[in-house]
């Protein structure tokens, strides 16, 4: 067994030895060093849910806070992240995650006159789908899950996750400080738990959807975080498509192309 893998045989259907994992797995694994399991691939996502669900409550009891990263080539911790330790990084997200999401909101709006129209892009709260499982593990190229690795996350403050697994800081994606400061006012305001990253996605999974008539608002905050989220995941490329979704969904996600 690996440095600090968790190995319970009862678990065999689900839990895979370092021995079995792929390339990339033992480079994340290696990249991050904090104690782990390794869900084998082609799993359900029932069967995920579950595992990570379990890790959150030993979690609430043990002080940890589980993250899943699935198989990913492209993962590389230097690619995305300063190289701050994580107090140094925490001290500088100290900053008010609402505010951040505004001026971001700002930014776009006072573009206006290059062709951006808020007002349109608004639309009306409909076509949303529910999403209720995590969907990073997906293999879309050659079908079922991908192997995928949980990770404890010697934190309880669960919005300190994105700094303990630097994300952010490259394209439109926001800096892991800011990024930790929004996770934070997420949390604290409707409960959401960052837990899924990828190379370029993440995901929060709430204790239930937000409320109907909060929706847009908050759509509006997941735009001004994710650009991408309306403009490539989104049928209709509307805000208002995003909030449907909110609304009858406990799984938020995002990805920056």
């Amino acid at each position: 067994m690996g440095l600090g893998e968790k190995k319970d045989h009862n678990d065999a259907e689900v839990y895979i030895t370092m021995d079995q994992a792929s390339a990339e797995v033992k480079k994340i694994v290696g990249q991050l060093q904090y104690p782990y399991r390794i869900l084998r691939e082609n799993l359900t996502s029932e069967q995920i849910m579950e595992s990570y669900r379990e890790a959150a409550e030993r979690g609430r009891r043990e002080g940890f806070t589980p993250v899943l990263i699935p198989e990913d080539e492209y993962f590389d911790i230097s690619w995305y992240a300063d190289h701050s330790s994580v107090t140094e990084m925490l001290k500088k997200a100290d900053m008010d995650g609402r505010e951040l999401l505004s001026g971001y909101l700002k930014e776009f709006t006072d573009l206006e006159e290059e062709g951006n129209d808020m007002e349109e892009m608004m639309g009306g709260l409909e076509g949303g789908e529910t999403i209720d499982v995590f969907s990073s593990m997906d293999d879309y190229m050659d079908g079922g899950m991908r192997q995928t690795v949980l990770f404890e996350i010697p934190t309880r403050n669960p919005w300190e996750v994105v700094v303990y697994v630097p994300f952010g800081g490259w394209n439109d994606c926001p800096a892991p400080d800011e990024m930790a400061a929004i996770c934070k006012y997420w949390y604290e305001t409707y409960g959401a738990v960052p837990a899924v990253i990828s190379h370029d996605t993440l995901e929060f999974i709430l204790p239930q959807p937000i409320a109907k008539d909060e929706a847009m608002k908050v759509a509006q905050e997941h735009f001004a975080f994710c650009g991408d989220r309306v403009d490539q995941c989104t049928q209709s490329g509307t805000i208002g498509e995003v909030a449907d979704c909110l609304w009858r969904s406990c799984v938020w996600y995002f990805w920056w192309d």
